[in-house]
């Protein structure tokens, strides 16, 4: 079973992404709403997939990037972002991250690439 987790702060685009990761039950989910929690779940355990905002309070996506990263170099990781900081988003994946979705309408992809990544040996 790969190890997911989820880092998010806001509720809609959490309600909206655990519906979409009801689909997916070849997935143990592991959730964060808060920067400093998620820092430390990166820092105790591999993970195989990190589904994060760009910004949450104390703590920015391309930090939980490179977290994941330590841990796990072939770590699938998604952002997740507003269309303000997309660029920022652009540059997650010029450090690593896997793809980036638009919230709230690009949110319906992020099932698209989930797909995608459990066709893929981590």
């Amino acid at each position: 079973m790969k190890k997911l987790l989820f880092i998010e702060d806001e509720g809609y685009v959490i309600e909206r992404v655990n519906e979409i990761l009801n689909d997916f039950p070849q997935f143990e989910i592991t959730r964060s709403g808060n920067g400093e929690e998620a820092r430390r779940l990166l820092e105790d355990r591999a993970f195989d997939v990190v589904v994060t905002d760009i910004y949450m309070r104390g703590v920015s996506g391309l930090e939980l990037l490179y977290k994941a990263r330590q841990k796990n170099e072939e770590v699938c990781v998604i952002i997740i972002t507003g269309l303000e900081s997309a660029d920022l988003a652009a540059k997650a994946l010029k450090e690593g991250a896997l793809d980036f979705v638009i919230k709230p309408p690009g949110l319906d992809r992020l099932a698209n690439i989930l797909k995608l990544v459990t066709l893929v040996k981590i």
